[in-house]
């Protein structure tokens, strides 16, 4: 499980390194680079300008410690250190989440090149890409709207998700809660987002889908985590969605269906 989990954790940056190395990849990537810098803009627009509100939505939730005697401070000067740094840790949280948020809605729009760059990263891989729609133009058209489709449907599985998790904001207390929750969310999603190009060739349902994520807990673990890192590090996320889209495809070759319930074992 640990080695699963390292060597999934390592995929973004191995999609990196391809990227860079095959040309042929810039087409199809060149478009969701580009969607990722506006969707990283957008999401930045929407911190920056409500960072206030963010801030007041978890602070009265947080506790308040004051000194009384002098030598109070001795607990007192750390206690305040430790809820600085989680109030900042939160709203770090809450700021990833609107980042990763914005480039999944940014995805839909990307899904056709998307679906194109993860055929082309296979062929690279495996020497062949699983072809369900036939060849040709009209069978490159099909695949573009099955991939835009089946986008549209993962997103309003994340965001129906996402709205579930985002009550914990009207619970007292929950105000705390809620940007790990949304953060655990995202990493769940991310493998099953972005791996599911090449899955939806190989036309596994949705629950089928489910069913790898779990069988190959592991590695979309790893892969989740990392990508939740490349959507929120500064720089790296203007990259994002084709390097994750690329990393999504080494990750379900690797992890082929079918193979995950023994791999685990």
């Amino acid at each position: 499980m640990v080695t699963r989990v390292a060597d999934a954790v390592g995929l973004p940056f191995e999609a990196l390194g391809l990227l860079w190395r095959e040309r042929r990849l810039w087409g199809p990537a060149g478009v969701p680079f580009v969607l990722s810098l506006l969707a990283v803009g957008g999401a930045l627009a929407v911190v920056v300008g409500g960072a206030e509100e963010i801030r007041a939505a978890l602070s009265p939730w947080l506790p308040t410690v004051t000194a009384g005697a002098w030598y109070t401070w001795l607990w007192v000067g750390p206690a305040r250190a430790l809820l600085w740094l989680a109030e900042q840790l939160l709203f770090l949280a809450a700021a990833a989440v609107v980042l990763v948020a914005a480039l999944l809605v940014a995805s839909l729009l990307a899904s056709p090149f998307h679906d194109l760059l993860a055929r082309r990263v296979e062929e690279i891989e495996t020497g062949a890409v699983v072809e369900a729609e036939g060849d040709g133009l009209a069978g490159a058209v099909r695949e573009g709207l099955r991939a835009l489709g089946q986008e549209a449907r993962r997103l309003v599985f994340f965001a129906l998700a996402l709205g579930a998790v985002a009550l914990l904001w009207l619970v007292p207390g929950g105000q705390l809660l809620a940007p790990p929750a949304m953060t655990l969310l995202a990493v769940f999603f991310l493998p099953l987002e972005y791996a599911s190009y090449t899955l939806d060739r190989r036309r596994l349902s949705f629950r089928e889908k489910r069913a790898w994520l779990l069988a190959n807990r592991g590695a979309t673990l790893g892969y989740g985590g990392a990508a939740f890192l490349v959507c929120a590090v500064p720089g790296l996320n203007l990259l994002a969605m084709p390097v994750l889209v690329v990393g999504g495809t080494l990750l379900a070759l690797r992890n082929p269906p079918g193979a995950g319930a023994h791999a685990s074992s």
